[in-house]
């Protein structure tokens, strides 16, 4: 009997598999149709099973890659899954085969919603040598790492990954790809896009900037956008966008043509909140008419006392409204959510109690405290701290934001280890006092004092020592009182983060002092000092405390968005920078801001400049 090698017999076995799948593809013979099979590819999920079983490494390992490729491409996730694991310890591949395995977990990763783990199969030690493989390799290798940076919030890096994959190898740009390097520029802020521009090293990479830049500074007007395009066009006329658009600006035209003429403004006129959002709706309508845009026609209706709104709502739209902006109190928006019939889109002021919304047509926007929450809580998680005290007044609005702010601190991972709600003026050493702890100290120094000679005895009170930062629910008055305190029970070290409520607008170097050190969170028109509009505005009208600036700054908004709701509502449009912070859409038609946030020091305000790793849950 004659020898034959183990691995001639693997080799000789694996190419009768290849002849049988390439027969079995090729032959025809006469077959009943109870024998007939479907045939099996040579270049199937199951070939590549087959011959990795019948292989020596490494081109078993490549034939399981292979399939798992062709899985994730196919959406099967769980069977990829299931195949990857079973590719060969990877000191053992060589270095294509590293890349690939790197690109294909990073697929299966972010396929699976987990970008934090594809963007470290990404960076492992796998992918190092990834500029020496193939452009297609290469092209795989940067699309999913712009879309788990994306995925991940990590914006610049998104948006100078996915340019460089313009350039690699001669595939053209594709409106995706053109689509997402857009989406990643939308969501940098003013000063991330000028880091990025300072940084820019490529025609490619500064063009691009270039055309975020023109969007933003005219994002308040259509027409002048449509402007900017034509004008960045001719200035980079060899760029890549030029001859692929993104989808978004490409579509600005017919969003301009759409756009409502007739709008209905439902305001409780006779309250200082509905005169304020007139105000700042009416001075946004005024700046457009001197810019010479093309402005809709204002019906504004007096929504004060009003007990009932379907009345009113059929009567402006029976008068040719085309949007309806408003009402803003509370129980006239539930009332309009529960309408069986809304004709035109509706922007409400306020928000109703239910995720849920009636109509397509229904929008909501207001300046819901929980925008705030969610950014103080995240400033305090990504500033490493884990442990939070709440200090709030004693009232049922605040224990409804009490508990939003448990809420959303427990879904990142925190922990509540103290609360304390303070009443009247005169009660907020006892309520400190009782928040760290100092209390029991002092109860205990009492025992103490009991039991030992009062000659030999001498007391320092200690506050507990497991709180991260305080929480502080307030206004300026109450803030001005509590912050001092704070110091002088020897929590003085423990950062205090409050809602925009602790800041009143003013500058007021000398009483702001007792606020030093709080970190909170705002809209910018009321912290941004240089803001034309505001100026005017301010000149024009009565003097304004911070509420009803904010307010001002909601009917700003309410304005320059009314145009916009479809490209929000759509996702097309995903950050919209307003005077009330940056204005994205949830699917049930929230408008959600994300504010501003700073800091006082020697008395003023100041802002703080929120890094790219800042991510909002």
């Amino acid at each position: 009997m004659m020898f034959v090698p183990r691995h001639l017999v693997r080799l000789l076995i694996g190419k009768l598999v290849i002849f049988t799948v390439i027969v079995a593809c090729g032959v025809t013979t006469e077959q009943s149709p109870t024998d007939r099979q479907t045939p099996v590819s040579p270049d199937s999920v199951e070939a590549m099973l087959e011959l990795a079983a019948l292989s020596d490494e490494p081109d078993a390992s490549r034939y399981l890659i292979t399939a798992g490729e062709r899985l994730v491409e196919q959406a099967q996730l769980s069977r990829a899954r299931e195949i990857l694991p079973q590719v060969a310890p990877t000191e053992l591949l060589p270095t294509d085969l590293r890349v690939r395995l790197a690109v294909v977990l990073a697929e299966l990763a972010y396929m699976s919603d987990d970008s934090a783990s594809a963007l470290d199969w990404l960076r492992s030690d796998l992918a190092t040598d990834v500029d020496q493989q193939s452009p297609e390799l290469q092209r795989r290798f940067r699309l999913v790492l712009g879309r788990a940076m994306l995925a991940g919030h990590l914006y610049s890096d998104a948006a100078v990954t996915l340019i460089r994959l313009g350039t690699i190898g001669s595939e053209p740009d594709s409106q995706q790809l053109q689509d997402l390097i857009w989406q990643a520029l939308q969501n940098l802020s003013v000063q991330q896009l000028l880091r990025l521009a300072e940084g820019a090293d490529s025609y490619e990479l500064r063009g691009w900037v270039e055309l975020a830049r023109a969007m933003r500074s005219n994002q308040h007007s259509i027409v002048a956008q449509i402007d900017s395009i034509s004008r960045w066009e001719n200035v980079w006329n060899r760029h890549s966008a030029v001859q692929a658009l993104p989808s978004q600006l490409r579509r600005l035209d017919e969003v301009w043509n759409q756009r409502p003429r007739h709008v209905a403004l439902m305001l409780p006129l006779q309250d200082q909140i509905g005169r304020a959002v007139q105000e700042g709706f009416l001075s946004a309508y005024y700046q457009s008419i001197e810019s010479n845009t093309d402005v809709p026609l204002i019906s504004v209706y007096d929504t004060t006392g009003l007990a009932e709104i379907q009345g009113l709502y059929e009567t402006a739209v029976e008068s040719g409204a085309e949007l309806v902006v408003g009402p803003i109190n509370k129980e006239l928006v539930r009332q309009m959510d529960n309408l069986s019939v809304m004709p035109v889109p509706t922007l409400a002021l306020n928000y109703t109690d239910f995720a849920d919304r009636s109509s397509e047509y229904f929008y909501q926007f207001g300046l819901a405290p929980e925008d705030e929450i969610r950014l103080a809580a995240n400033q305090a998680w990504i500033a490493g701290h884990r442990n939070a005290a709440i200090v709030a007044p004693d009232s049922v609005d605040y224990a409804r934001l009490q508990q939003a702010f448990e809420s959303v601190w427990a879904d990142l991972g925190g922990n509540v280890v103290s609360t304390i709600r303070f009443g009247e003026e005169g009660e907020y050493a006892d309520a400190i006092k009782r928040l760290l702890a100092i209390d029991a100290s002092e109860r205990r120094a009492a025992r103490l004092e009991e039991l030992l000679p009062r000659d030999s005895f001498e007391f320092i009170p200690s506050r507990r020592g497991d709180i991260d930062f305080i929480f502080l629910m307030a206004n300026p008055r109450q803030g001005r009182q509590i912050n001092p305190t704070l110091a002088f029970y020897f929590a003085g070290d423990i950062p205090v983060y409050a809602l925009s409520a602790i800041y009143d607008g003013a500058n007021n170097q000398l009483l702001n002092q007792d606020l030093d050190g709080i970190v909170f969170t705002d809209t910018p028109w009321v912290l941004t000092r240089q803001d034309p509009l505001k100026e005017a505005l301010n000149f024009n009208l009565r003097n304004a405390q911070g509420p009803l600036q904010r307010l001002r700054a909601l009917g700003v908004d309410s304005y320059r968005i009314h145009a916009r709701l479809g490209q929000l509502s759509s996702g097309e449009l995903v950050n919209f920078n307003g005077v009330t912070g940056a204005l994205t859409m949830s699917q049930n038609g929230i408008i959600e801001r994300i504010p501003l946030a700073a800091v006082f020091r020697d008395g003023f305000a100041e802002l703080i400049d929120l890094s790219e790793e800042f991510v909002l849950q």
